[in-house]
């Protein structure tokens, strides 16, 4: 099931991206207009619909409430409650982010309204670190920690045969007496083993409502940025093989539509340089993608590789930049030194390569000049043509993260846990001894004009 997440009015916002797309449709022509905005698969949904389909488990439906059941301020009750109650089922999976897990919450409600006996099960980036909290929720049956490809296939099962579910690894759920029961940890399923994704969980005609085809090469990301949360997929890379890649590809392009390009959701899909160039390598025989991904400042060093992603069919590389700052990078970003920036963004673009930053406002530390510097300096990125766009976002110190779990040692406090305003385009959930949430998100709507304007200019014609 695809939690939704409500609409929000945030001033500035349509004109940014008008102005973002400017720049993505013109490094991406095959992109067509969304006919509701799903934007990308739920990844996870054909992931364990495969496990669970190679574990026998073969009546399976998705539950898409994303694309149309999200209203401004909250989500359509009315339209959801008519769909669960058109699609019953045994056991409902649900893996909400942050801003979403109060109404994931909710819909967990209205599956008991209409089916008291239905199983309920909550897992993912959220559910992991907030297990005891998601557990505790009395219309969550059972939560499972971490990745699932073991658990679940085994919760499944248990519950199915009447069986004790002490075996089961990865899961938490509460106990008559109101304790928890937390079961062992498992291994994590080699990425070799992994069943195929079931595609086809989803209906051909999704294809119109994806802005592309999300994709990994990889699971987990060496780095330990504190504002990240990456405990689902784990520190250490591990890969598939490119030949399995290719093949997921070809096989989501044939249900949902040649004309998408891939989206590589690797946390640094550069970072290993002999494995990036044997994907590379790959996909320049395979010929038929073209693709995205996104990578470390630090992780660009090598000039083999910018050719080998241009011959491959990359087109937009993704960069976590977050700041100007030299002090919040050396808290923050282990290994990144901005003295090489511009050098390897004027290299990455004659190689044909257009970047994109990610730049955030409002982290620990920071003066309101130093957001301000940040927000001049990307501006300044892009009129130069170094640049080909930016995101930019509010600091959020998610569940999951260092930030989250010890705001003190940032010197900073949160400032509530209504999760629906952990949002990246909402005003600030922390106070700092720095700057007040008012004035930081001042900084952000200021921030969105900045680079829309930047973004708009003449420097376009810079773009591959």
């Amino acid at each position: 099931m695809h939690t939704p997440i409500p609409l929000r009015q945030v001033h500035g916002r349509q004109e940014y991206w008008q102005s973002f797309d400017l720049r993505y449709l013109a490094v991406h022509s095959n992109v067509r207009p969304m006919r509701k905005v799903l934007w990308e698969l739920p990844h996870w949904i054909p992931w364990l619909a495969g496990v669970l389909r190679d574990a026998g488990f073969d009546e399976l439906e998705s539950l898409d409430f994303y694309g149309d059941c999200a209203i401004v301020d909250r989500i359509d009750e009315h339209t959801i409650h008519r769909r669960l109650g058109d699609h019953g089922a045994d056991v409902y999976l649900l893996s909400p982010m942050t801003i979403n897990l109060p109404h994931a919450f909710r819909i967990a409600e209205m599956i008991k309204e209409i089916n008291h006996r239905a199983i309920v099960v909550f897992g993912g980036i959220v559910a992991t670190p907030l297990y005891d909290y998601v557990a505790r929720n009395p219309h969550v049956d059972y939560v499972v920690r971490d990745r699932g490809e073991y658990a679940l296939p085994a919760l499944l099962s248990a519950l199915r045969d009447r069986r004790q579910l002490d075996h089961v690894p990865n899961l938490v759920f509460e106990l008559p007496d109101r304790t928890l029961a937390v079961t062992r940890t498992s291994r994590q399923m080699p990425l070799a083993e992994m069943p195929f994704p079931k595609v086809d969980i989803f209906p051909a005609d999704t294809g119109q409502d994806l802005r592309y085809i999300r994709q990994n090469f990889a699971l987990g990301c060496p780095f330990t940025c504190d504002f990240c949360t990456i405990q689902t997929i784990g520190r250490k890379p591990s890969y598939f093989s490119p030949q399995r890649v290719i093949a997921e590809v070809d096989a989501y392009r044939a249900q949902f539509g040649e004309h998408h390009h891939v989206y590589f959701g690797d946390e640094t899909f550069t970072v290993n340089t002999d494995r990036t160039l044997e994907i590379c390598d790959a996909l320049k025989q395979f010929g038929r993608i073209t693709y995205d991904c996104q990578t470390r400042l630090n992780c660009l060093g090598n000039m083999a590789v910018y050719d080998a992603l241009r011959e491959s069919g990359c087109r937009w590389i993704e960069l976590g930049l977050e700041s100007v700052s030299a002090h919040t990078q050396n808290l923050f970003k282990q290994h990144t030194k901005l003295s090489s920036l511009e050098q390897i963004l004027a290299q990455l673009r004659d190689a044909g390569l257009a970047a994109c930053s990610y730049l955030i406002v409002g982290l620990p530390g920071e003066s309101i000049d130093d957001m301000r510097r940040t927000l001049d300096w990307g501006a300044s990125l892009i009129d130069r043509g170094l640049l080909a766009a930016s995101y930019l976002s509010v600091f959020v110190p998610y569940p999951g993260s260092p930030m989250f779990d010890h705001p003190e040692r940032y010197d900073m406090r949160l400032l509530h846990k209504h999760f629906d305003l952990y949002s990246e385009e909402l005003p600030p959930v922390i106070a700092s001894g720095n700057a007040t949430g008012e004035q930081i998100y001042d900084v952000y709507t200021t921030g969105l004009e900045m680079l829309s304007q930047a973004m708009r200019g003449s420097a376009i014609r810079a773009l591959p």
